[in-house]
């Protein structure tokens, strides 16, 4: 085993990159230091205005007519997600958009919703 094992080259010097500051560096300070780096990947709420909302509907409506498939995109926990399937219906009362994917009905909260594009 040898004794420079994290050692590496850095032009023309051996750096031991970030082991060299473990040692100065209290739990706390790494914690903090990892919330930081998740609030730096946070994607912002897009604010959606009434052309945005009325493009969304307009796509809701003609992928349940086609029945096509088509790819939602939310944003939950200021991270996007995409699921594809066809759109089923739009519950108007409890506010969800139910599609069918391969495997299964699953519903998704048009709050959360940021964009539909059809896939055909």
């Amino acid at each position: 085993m040898s004794i420079n094992k994290d050692r590496k080259m850095v032009g023309g010097i051996q750096d031991r990159g970030a082991l060299k500051w473990t040692s100065l560096m209290l739990p706390e300070h790494i914690r903090m230091l990892r919330e930081w780096k998740e609030e730096d990947n946070r994607v912002p709420k897009p604010e959606l205005d009434e052309f945005d909302l009325q493009t969304l509907q307009e796509n809701i409506e003609i992928a349940m007519s086609r029945r096509c498939e088509v790819e939602i995109q939310i944003l939950k926990d200021h991270q996007f997600h995409y699921y594809t399937g066809m759109i089923i219906s739009l519950d108007i009362q409890t506010r969800t958009i139910v599609y069918d994917d391969l495997l299964s009905t699953k519903k998704l909260s048009v709050n959360e919703v940021t964009s539909v594009r059809l896939m055909d």
